[in-house]
């Protein structure tokens, strides 16, 4: 009886001792944020650059980031998450590097209005990547689209986003603080990631490789390229409900440069590395290639649209309908929304925003799409 009661202790002890060694604490550095990159000198991206600088945003952002991985940490005893500081050890293993990484911003307007009235309404969407990787490897564990919209109304066409900094930067902070805005199976898989970092490689990895407007939507649509990148970074955010959404491939050498420049600030330099090239710690310099996982799944969308008109007079009510079909992994989820709009006929054209808008339903909730 002893020695059975001796063998049920050893083996308890065993257990505990092995979950003890499991148990890992995880230091988040401060987030960084990529900086925007201004090729088609979009004065709104250099706005941005400026709005995002700002002191007291950054502390907000820090203080969002450390909570939204603690919630997710939470249901897993045998992980911890603690801020790290200039004097926390370097333990490439246990630091996680998170980056805001900016992808696009596009607005667009419609006009109302005559003469010395006319306003100009309209929306800016701002796109980013939340990115997290572990310092040792470089290796990405946790991927997640982010898109920020913000309102305006203005009387210049040609308006500036400085009156709108407050609302940006709270949309974006409120992005890490709102405790609902994950769903449970989205902040499961980011428990796992911090569990185990190689789950992400064995997860539900997609990108969207390709989109294809229809003829009739490329006849309609005033700026087709604008069209083309909300309508990737919609798709993005609705499928990282169920995914883990990569960014584009383009990216990655902004993105490499943004990691760097964030551990540099603990006095770790790099060693650009083969693919081959695994970690080695000398002087506190170590050679690294920054790995990201292969997608699973590689998805296209269509996008098609149509009009139909109903005469009332002065004015027109005008249908804006608007299919969008995602394919891949064997799955085709076709979202159909259309949104009316009251146009007056004097009007001699009328901008993109409804056609916008029209997408921006059909990609909300692809719970709702027939699949």
């Amino acid at each position: 009886m002893l020695s059975r009661l001796s063998i049920v202790l050893i083996l308890l002890s065993a257990i505990l001792c092995s979950s003890y060694a499991e148990a890992r604490e995880l230091y988040i550095i401060q987030s960084a944020i990529g900086k925007v990159r201004n090729k088609e000198k979009d004065r709104h991206k250099a706005e941005l650059e400026v709005i995002l600088k700002d002191k007291e945003f950054k502390k907000a952002l820090r203080k969002g980031v450390l909570g939204f991985l603690k919630r997710a940490a939470a249901k897993n005893d045998e992980v911890s998450i603690k801020r790290a500081g200039f004097n926390t050890k370097f333990d490439p293993s246990a630091i996680l590097v998170p980056l805001l990484f900016v992808d696009n911003v596009i607005s667009f307007v419609d006009e109302f209005g005559s003469g010395d009235d006319i306003l100009y309404k309209g929306s800016v969407y701002i796109g980013l990547n939340f990115l997290l990787f572990q310092a040792e490897k470089e290796s990405l564990v946790y991927s997640v689209p982010m898109l920020i919209s913000v309102p305006y109304l203005d009387k210049t066409k040609n308006f500036s986003l400085d009156p709108l900094s407050g609302q940006i930067r709270a949309a974006i902070v409120g992005f890490f603080t709102d405790k609902k805005r994950l769903k449970p199976n989205a902040q499961d898989e980011l428990g796992n990631c911090l569990a185990d970092f190689e789950h992400l490689f064995s997860s539900k990895t997609c990108e969207i490789k390709d989109i294809t407007l229809s003829k009739g939507t490329i006849k309609r649509i005033q700026n087709t390229k604008q069209y083309i990148s909300l309508a990737h970074m919609l798709a993005a955010q609705a499928l990282s409900e169920e995914n883990l959404v990569l960014p584009a491939k383009t990216r990655f050498p902004a993105i490499r440069k943004a990691l760097h420049a964030a551990v540099s600030m603990f006095g770790v330099t790099f060693q650009q590395g083969t693919d081959k090239s695994g970690f080695m710690e000398k002087d506190n310099v170590y050679q690294t290639s920054m790995r990201m996982p292969k997608p699973e799944t590689e998805y296209t969308l269509t996008i098609k649209t149509g009009t139909k008109d109903n005469d009332l007079g002065p004015y027109i009510e005008r249908n804006y309908t608007t299919a969008a079909i995602l394919q891949g992994g064997g799955e085709i989820i076709k979202c159909i929304k259309a949104v009316d709009a009251t146009i007056a006929k004097r009007h001699s054209t009328v901008s993109d925003v409804h056609f916008y808008n029209s997408l921006i339903n059909a990609l909300a909730d692809l719970d709702g799409c027939r699949r």
